[in-house]
Parts: C-alpha cells; sequence; structure tokens
C-alpha cells in the first residue's frame, strides 16, 4: 500500500473541548465500538497491520450538518473506552483536507472518509469502520459494493470515491469494502441497530463462504 496504516494525512486543528459529551450521546457510540471489538472488526494484535490499532466508529451529532463524534486516532487498542477517547468533529472542509476538533486526543486518520460520508447523504447517522479479512476476501462473491483497489485509506481519493459510491449505491444501510485499504470494511445507516446489523450479516454471508457454507 502506498500509505502507512495508522498515519493522519490530513491537517487538524484540536481543542480543548468546553464540556464532557453526554451519554446519550456517547453511550451508544461506545457500546457499538465494544461489540465490534468483541467481534474483532475493530482492536489492535501484534499479528495484524504492524501491530497499529485498526478500525473506529462515528455518529452524527443529532440535528446538525457538519459535526459528529468519533473514536479518537490509535485507541482501538482499548479494552474500555470512555469519553476521554472519543472527538467530536465540529467542521471540515474537504476541498483544503482539514479538520477542526474538540477533544484530548487527534480523530481517527479516517475521519474525512466518515465526513463524506455525513456531506452526502442527510439521512445518515452512523458509520462503522472494521477490518475483516473474510468480508474483504469475498466482498465481490457476497456481492457487497467496492471502492477500487487504487484508492489510499484516508487519502482525498477515498473521500473522493465514497462520495461517488453513495450516489451510485441507493440502499441504506449500505456496506462496502475498501480494496486498497488491507481488510476495510465500512456501513453506514440511518440507526445504530440497521447499521450494526448489516455489518454483523455482512460478516456471517462472508463466513460461509470462506467455510465453503453457502448455500
Amino acid at each position: 500500500m502506498a500509505e502507512t496504516e495508522g498515519v493522519i494525512q490530513f491537517n487538524c486543528r484540536l481543542a480543548t473541548p468546553n464540556a464532557e459529551l453526554h451519554d446519550d450521546l456517547a453511550g451508544p457510540l461506545l457500546a457499538w465500538r465494544a461489540v465490534l471489538r468483541r467481534l474483532k472488526l475493530i482492536g489492535q494484535s501484534d499479528e495484524r497491520y504492524d501491530g497499529l490499532g485498526f478500525g473506529n466508529i462515528s455518529r452524527r451529532v443529532p440535528g446538525s450538518a457538519q459535526r459528529f463524534v468519533i473514536t479518537a486516532s490509535q485507541t482501538s487498542g482499548i479494552a474500555n473506552a470512555g469519553v476521554e477517547h472519543l472527538v467530536c468533529i465540529e467542521s471540515c472542509d474537504l476541498g483544503r483536507f482539514q479538520v477542526e476538533a474538540a477533544g484530548a486526543l487527534p480523530p481517527s486518520s479516517e475521519t474525512l472518509t466518515h465526513a463524506m460520508l455525513y456531506a452526502n447523504d442527510p439521512e445518515l447517522n452512523w458509520v462503522l469502520h472494521g477490518h475483516c479479512p473474510e468480508i474483504w476476501q469475498h466482498a465481490e462473491a457476497t456481492g457487497l459494493a467496492t471502492v477500487g483497489a487504487d484508492v489510499g485509506y484516508g487519502s482525498p481519493q477515498m473521500a473522493a470515491a465514497v462520495a461517488d459510491l453513495l450516489g451510485a449505491e441507493r440502499a441504506r444501510p449500505l456496506v462496502f469494502v475498501t480494496l486498497g485499504h488491507e481488510d476495510g470494511v465500512f456501513a453506514c445507516g440511518g440507526c445504530a441497530g440497521e447499521t450494526g446489523g448489516a455489518m454483523v450479516s455482512a460478516l456471517a454471508h462472508a463466513l460461509m463462504f470462506a467455510s465453503g457454507r453457502d448455500r
């Protein structure tokens, strides 16, 4: 791959948060993060990706066009994450590849991809990004949408590619694979349950293919 995994490729101005995130905003996000960690779609392992953390999750701030909350960069290995491991994205300049954020830690290196998804579909409120070899390797067989192998993670090209994908794929929730980002898979939708359910369904379908038990 052209880029080093986990490296933030955008400019970020990080301000100290004025207040702690409310439980009704942070609580469901942290709960779904825990679910994805149990499924090993989010995490950190010496055997994977040179030991770097992988996967992230975000949700739109209700009623906001631009603001969303996302897990901080390289926090996927933390078992019991708290609000201090979340970052509020206040605004994104997709043209300049610049992010204004508030939090104790910098936001995920995939922040601009999440931002592009929210910007291009006002009905999207959740984005889950995991790493799963089975889903990634069986994307074509399971009929998942894909972003091309020439598109690197966290890049302006990735942001543009997902915007095009949202226009071409009208079903929601949507699960898609990033062929240029090893094992990368995204799910996006209107609510946490349907978005998480779509990711789990994609995993189950891929595992059937991987074990040769698909019908």
